[in-house]
């Protein structure tokens, strides 16, 4: 099996196993049981100290040393800048490879990476675009030669675990805010209303979010919940809200959208209780309203970021599975076809270094839209990593309807291209795989449609290559 392909796989179930906080020994381990690698340490910024590094955690064999090789590791905090390896391959964002550790002046470890059995490093930057968000030290038993296949396929590698990080960062602060505003809002709300008899609001004070109860007050003061301009309900019904209020009962949680002059976005939520005065006589309602207009925009981010691939805004590998499943079951249900093209331009690690990272990102938003323009409505284009696309075909007549798909992909490609005040020609090699001819289930798919693009690199520049034409070897 192709060697990047097995650590994709194997990097593939330690990204989608559950729990976060163990996802760096799995990652390392990964990377190291696919090579038949010793070792490696999974490394980030240290949270109290930006200028140092800390081990996130670390993975192993069981072989004399390597524990305690790992153990002086885990309790290292070295500065970036004389972080040997690790800060060569962080500072330079491009992968550092060691053949002989004895040879090389910028590691650090030598005599207790010896005293492990340990004689070749590598390291390499984990990013997302020209962010660096952390860097993996692999170590091998044996002296390993450069592997200029592998080093290429590093930075995809390295960008698919960022996404991942980036996720997670997302997350963690996102359970951080909602613990955060659980404890604030046992302390204190953002406003405070009353309404009278009438249920309409007499009372609006307090700040929330930037946001003073007077400009609200003007919005509410005079009317009804139900007859506020711009204010949409979402966890309940108008009716069923009239409903309980009519029947004098508290509420909580009743979440709503408001709408301001200004266009913006207010999401509200309240909580009330019934007004009664000594005669038991119902005199209106008073509560609370929090602004959790950051939160839900928390919440949309996260969700966004796990479905889509953050510099072209294209759907990312993930949702590109969930998407392929779909339409397996379309295509069973209704007995239809459709093709799987994995896109990969030609020469872009060249054309990538001479642009720079910022010029780099800007050829492929420009590539990204070029695609997305030459695909029918129900037809779905995705990032995968890099430079690396795929285009979900939905609906075709016969298997052999996805080639024209593909060379019209390739024309919109080979557009001349406007960067940094010079022109551009590109071109870039298509691989097809068709349900259900060449496979009936989405890993075997993809997998299919990946054996098939490499084929066609192999054939040379601009270049198609079906999996049926790969089978038959013409």
């Amino acid at each position: 099996m192709d060697l990047l392909l097995r650590i994709d796989q194997r990097l593939g179930h330690a990204l989608a196993s559950p729990g976060s906080a163990q996802a760096a020994p799995r990652i390392v381990g990964a990377f190291c049981e696919a090579l038949g690698w010793a070792c490696g340490s999974f490394w980030t910024r240290d949270a109290s100290e930006a200028d140092r590094l800390a081990c996130l955690g670390a993975w192993g064999v069981e072989a004399p040393g390597i524990a305690e090789y790992l153990q002086h590791t885990h309790g290292r905090r070295p500065i970036l800048n004389r972080a040997g390896v690790v800060g060569a391959a962080w500072l330079s964002a491009a992968p550092v490879w060691v053949p002989d550790i004895t040879q090389d002046e910028n590691f650090r470890r030598v005599p207790i990476a010896l005293r492990a059995g340990l004689r070749s490093t590598l390291a390499f930057p984990v990013a997302v675009g020209s962010q660096v968000l952390g860097a993996l030290e692999l170590h091998s038993a044996a002296a390993q030669p450069r592997d200029e296949s592998l080093l290429a396929g590093l930075p995809l590698l390295g960008g698919q675990i960022g996404q991942f990080l980036l996720r997670a960062q997302a997350l963690a602060q996102l359970a951080e805010s909602e613990k955060r505003v659980r404890s604030l809002t046992a302390l204190s709300s953002d406003w405070f209303w009353e309404q009278d008899a009438r249920l309409h609001f007499v009372r609006f004070e307090g700040h929330g979010t930037g946001r003073s109860g007077s400009e609200l007050a003007r919005t509410v003061i005079g009317h009804c919940t139900w007859e506020v301009q711009g204010l949409v309900p979402v966890s309940q019904a108008w009716d069923d809200h009239r409903a309980q209020l009519d029947r004098r009962e508290p509420f909580r949680d009743f979440e709503c959208v408001l709408r301001t002059d200004a266009g913006e976005m207010v999401h509200l939520c309240l909580h009330g209780d019934p007004i009664h005065d000594a005669d038991g006589q119902f005199r209106g309602y008073r509560g609370t309203a929090r602004d959790t207009t950051l939160h839900k925009q928390a919440t949309q981010r996260i969700q966004y970021l796990s479905t889509h691939d953050e510099l072209t805004g294209l759907p990312n590998r993930a949702a590109l599975r969930q998407l392929v499943n779909q339409a397996i079951e379309l295509a069973k249900r209704y007995e239809r076809c459709f093709a799987i093209l994995m896109l990969n331009i030609d020469r872009f690690r060249r054309m990538n270094d001479g642009l720079g990272r910022d010029g780099g990102d800007a050829l492929l938003r420009e590539l990204a839209q070029r695609l997305r323009k030459q695909l029918r409505a129900s037809d779905v284009v995705a990032r995968l990593d890099g430079d690396e696309f795929a285009v979900l075909a939905h609906e075709l007549p016969q298997a052999q309807q996805a080639e024209p798909v593909a060379h019209k992909l390739l024309q919109a490609v080979a557009e001349p291209l406007q960067l940094q005040g010079r022109e551009y020609r590109l071109s870039a090699c298509v691989g097809i795989a068709t349900y259900p001819r060449d496979a009936i289930d989405e890993r075997a798919l993809l997998q299919q449609a990946g054996l098939a693009l490499r084929a066609a690199k192999r054939q040379g520049m601009g270049t198609v290559r079906s999996c049926e034409s790969v089978a038959a070897g013409t």
